[in-house]
């Protein structure tokens, strides 16, 4: 059967069509960042945890499997692999989870397949559940797919080691698929040179669903410090304790951060509502500054929220954009940009690919250079960020120069006014270079993305959603 051309999920490319205007009140789903981490919590806390409106996108799907596969149930006969059937991942519905906290002296527990699809979020948060949140003796394998196949987590599998848990990952590298053997952590573990914020996540998780009080020492940067501060938070709603102090060391390569964790955790007394995505508000503001500059709008997150990628707003100002109406619960972004900007995307590296479309957009207009930094960890993400960022942009005629953690994008190699070819623009199967791809459709004319349909990982109702705002959908 030939499918539907007119959804795009299910469409060979799709994109909006010039005169599009998007604009006012944009839906966004929940954060799926916070979403997987309240579900690894509640997975591990004692008691029925009651959520509301969990966002329903591939990645809040895999954290469920996960779940369940440790040991969590879900009342009421809802099944965590069927996310047609599950009521937790219908907008505006509750659910419960009753977790499965470890025990000291307790029995190992079933075998467990965890499979978290292609989320690297959620294959880090739960190996270190899986190695660390066990009884003592229980085995789990985390079974990837997709590109986190090639991924790997060395720093995160090393300090499993040496916590005492054991580690065989499948192929030579440390990565996905992996067998974990549960073992209780000691009261203090070591993780050295984190490659991603993740991994830091993980382990505090992991910590905290065992009574008492333990310390995890982290030796050097950690990136995206920001998303370790939303675990930070969640652990909070479940009755834990993180504590942060900065080590400093006459080695800069021995200085990093103590943190001192209490646990367990045990399921808070109010319902816990899933805050509006930042990453998919960032689209969507972007769309709004590009496709015309007309005001453009996102409720229930905003400048007092912890999700890294509230930044948008003071980026797109940094470009020229008015930011005026924002406050905590909402974030608001009128005009188009009118220069170039100097971003450093070091705690916000998911804010890359919107801002490169930014960076096109000024280009374009010749309005300026703008340089990104920062793009250390974009290489090892779902697909090699940074260079499929450079092709799209040198795709519209565009000068880049691409570094090993940067993108310069200057002037119009084609000469102003110049027409170009019509564009399809190739993701690699990465939801992101997707949202990327839309939003350079929105200010010039036959470019569309193919594999439209991968924005299931996080905003499975992108196009309908951008379309219900202004914009003119297209699909092949």
């Amino acid at each position: 059967m030939n499918p539907d051309r007119t959804d795009p999920l299910r469409a060979r490319s799709a994109g909006f069509q010039e005169g599009s205007s998007v604009g006012g009140a944009v839906r966004v789903p929940g954060s799926k960042s916070m979403a997987q981490r309240i579900l690894a919590a509640a997975s591990i806390a004692r008691g029925q945890t009651r959520l509301v409106g969990l966002p329903s996108s591939e990645d809040v799907v895999g954290a469920l499997r996960c779940a369940r596969a440790l040991g969590a149930r879900f009342p009421g006969g809802q099944r965590p692999d069927d996310p047609l059937a599950l009521a937790l991942l219908r907008s505006g519905a509750a659910g419960v989870v009753v977790g499965d906290p470890p025990t000291p002296r307790g029995a190992p527990r079933p075998w467990a397949r965890l499979e978290p699809g292609e989320s690297g979020t959620c294959a880090r948060l739960f190996s270190a559940l899986g190695a660390l949140g066990r009884p003592e003796g229980s085995g789990s394998e985390v079974v990837p797919a997709g590109t986190l196949r090639s991924r790997a987590s060395g720093p995160l599998f090393d300090a499993l080691r040496e916590a005492g848990a054991g580690v065989e990952p499948a192929g030579a590298l440390d990565g996905w698929p992996a067998l974990f053997t549960a073992a209780t952590p000691p009261k203090s573990l070591e993780l050295r040179h984190p490659l991603s914020s993740q991994e830091v996540s993980g382990l505090l998780l992991a910590i905290a669903s065992h009574a008492g009080e333990r310390h995890l020492r982290v030796v050097g940067p950690i990136p995206s410090r920001g998303y370790v501060d939303m675990t930070v938070q969640v652990l909070g709603r479940f009755g834990g304790s993180v504590r942060s102090e900065e080590l400093v060391s006459d080695s800069p390569d021995e200085s990093g951060t103590l943190f001192t964790i209490r646990g367990p955790l045990s399921a808070p007394s109010e319902a816990i509502a899933c805050e509006p995505d930042a990453s998919a508000a960032a689209v969507a503001l972007v769309a709004g500054a590009l496709s015309g500059g007309r005001r453009t709008w996102v409720e229930g997150v905003g400048t007092g929220s912890l999700q890294p990628d509230v930044a948008i707003t003071a980026c797109l100002q940094a470009f020229g954009c008015s930011v005026e109406g924002s406050g905590p619960d909402r974030l608001v972004v009128t005009g188009a940009p009118s220069r170039g900007a100097q971003i450093d995307c070091v705690g916000f590296p998911d804010l890359a690919p919107v801002l490169a479309a930014v960076a096109g957009f000024v280009a374009c207009r010749g309005l300026g250079e703008s340089t990104l930094t920062g793009l250390g960890t974009l290489p090892g993400k779902e697909c090699d960020r940074i260079s499929v960022l450079a092709r799209g942009l040198r795709a519209l005629g565009l000068e880049v120069l691409q570094g090993d953690s940067s993108l310069t994008v200057s002037g119009d190699s084609r000469g102003r006014g110049m027409e170009r070819e019509a564009l399809s623009l190739d993701p690699e199967s990465d939801h992101r270079m997707v949202f990327f791809g839309a939003l350079l459709s929105l200010f010039e004319p036959g470019i569309q993305c193919l594999e439209p349909g991968c924005v299931g990982k996080s905003w499975p109702g992108f196009w309908q959603d951008l379309a219900a705002a202004g914009g003119t959908l297209f699909t092949s």
